[in-house]
Parts: structure tokens; sequence; C-alpha cells
């Protein structure tokens, strides 16, 4: 329920948002000069403070010393501009219950609090109503708006290591040896003269063979990095949107026919 008097004593306190938000501190009450109700507050905005804005005082409650009001801080921030410390016309008014979807209670000018205590009863007097041509009923339709973001998370681990393993290998090594030649020729009386009996002569023989040596060498470096690259997802879901239908009936005929949008 909206605050009762003693809103002044809220005044450079915090006013929030639907959302829990910090708007801003409220600077003014605005007071009906007719019921002498707070309607209107203004509240602080801009990097430093120095613009304010009107916020009707409809469904507001009191928390924690601050005003809680039902109404989102950008709608607050984008709602038009008026010179405070005065009047609201009525025009201006209705320009801000347009804006807030918010249904007039009591229609008439309205006046700051302190303003509404010098010149309570002069402005009273003075106090007309909001010119409308007809009768008129009005329902707020509202529908849900799809908030589309992304959040990070943890999508999977690497780890690198290394393992030892034996690899075959073959490979062909060209080997010499010394081998045995015989080789036979006469001797002639030049030659000399031989004795009969046993002789040995010894001859060694050599041969190569492979052989393997193994030394540790470093041949590549491995590098792991993670980098970042984009892609699109698509994203379905659904949203809740409210239809107005509005039944008319025809005098006389009893017959009644609907429309919707």
């Amino acid at each position: 329920m909206a605050p009762r008097p003693g809103i002044q004593e809220l005044v450079g306190h915090r006013l929030i948002d639907q959302d829990g938000n910090n708007v801003g501190k409220i600077g003014q009450v605005y007071r009906d000069d007719q019921t002498h109700q707070p309607t209107w507050v203004t509240v602080q905005t801009g990097m430093f403070g120095n613009q304010e804005s009107f916020v009707p005082l409809a469904g507001a409650e009191v928390t924690d010393q601050d005003l809680r009001v039902p109404f989102s801080k950008s709608l607050i921030k984008d709602s038009p501009r008026f010179g405070v410390g005065g009047h609201l016309s009525p025009e201006q008014e209705a320009e801000l219950y347009r804006h807030y979807g918010v249904q007039p209670n009591v229609p008439g000018p309205r006046a700051t609090e302190e303003q509404d205590t010098a010149e309570r009863e002069p402005r009273a007097q003075a106090a007309g109503t909001m010119p409308r041509e007809g009768e008129e009923a009005s329902i707020t339709r509202s529908e849900e708006q799809a908030r589309v973001g992304v959040e990070r998370t943890e999508s999977g681990r690497a780890r690198v290591h290394k393992s030892v393993e034996n690899e075959p290998f073959e490979e062909d090594v060209p080997v010499r040896r010394e081998r045995l030649r015989v080789e036979r020729e006469p001797v002639t009386g030049e030659a000399g003269t031989g004795r009969m009996g046993e002789q040995e002569e010894e001859i060694t023989l050599h041969e190569e063979r492979p052989v393997v040596g193994k030394e540790e060498v470093p041949v590549e470096r491995v590098r792991v990095s993670k980098e970042e690259v984009s892609d699109t997802e698509r994203v379905r879901g659904e949203l809740r949107k409210e239809h107005i239908e509005v039944d008319e009936e025809e005098g006389g005929s009893g017959r009644s026919r609907r429309r919707r949008s």
C-alpha cells in the first residue's frame, strides 16, 4: 500500500525499484491539494544526481527505511522530465500516468509538500478536475520479454603427460669380413730346395659385426594451449502474452460480438 503521512521523513533515503535496485535518493514529496495525501515523489537520477524523475506512489511500500516502488529502474529514468518545486499540470500528470501505466485515482494539480503546508487553503479552493471527453475503461496489458544472455561454464579439462614405449626398428648396416684365398703355383729349381716333413702356419681372420648404441636426444617440443572461438547457438522457448478481449452487445437484438487484440 502507498505510504501515508510521514512520507516526508524518507526524503534523502533510497528509492528501490521492483527488482531491488537502487534508483537514487528521494528528493521531494508531492501531495494532492484536495486529499492532502502523498501521490508523487521525485528521485535524484543521472550520473551526479543532477536530475529528478517523478515516480507515482501507487503500490509503493516502506522497507527498511527505504521506499520500494513497483516500477523498473529503466522505466523511472525514461519518464518525462518536468521542473520540480511547483505544481504538476493536469496534462503533465496525465503524461506521467500514461508512462507508468497507472490509472489516476484523484485528478487535479499536485504541489510539493513544503508549498502545500504554506499555501494549502488557497490551492485547495482553486483545485479543479482533469477534463475528460467521456467515460472510459482501461486495462494494462503485459507480456513477457526474453532476456537472452550467456553464462560461462566448465566444458572439459585436458591433461598433458608423456609415456615411454618400445618401438621396433630395422636398418641395413654394411659390414666387412676376411676370408681365406688359396693360390697354388709351381716351384722351379731356382726357388731353392725344401725339407720333407710337417709344417704349420697360422693366419688370423677378422670380420665386422653390427653394434647398436643408444643415446637420448630431444627431438621436438609440444605445447598445448587453449584459445577462444566464437560460435552461434539457437535458443528456443515460450513467452506469455496477454490479449485484450472486448465483448460488445448490440442493443435490442440480443446479439453480441467479441473483438480480440
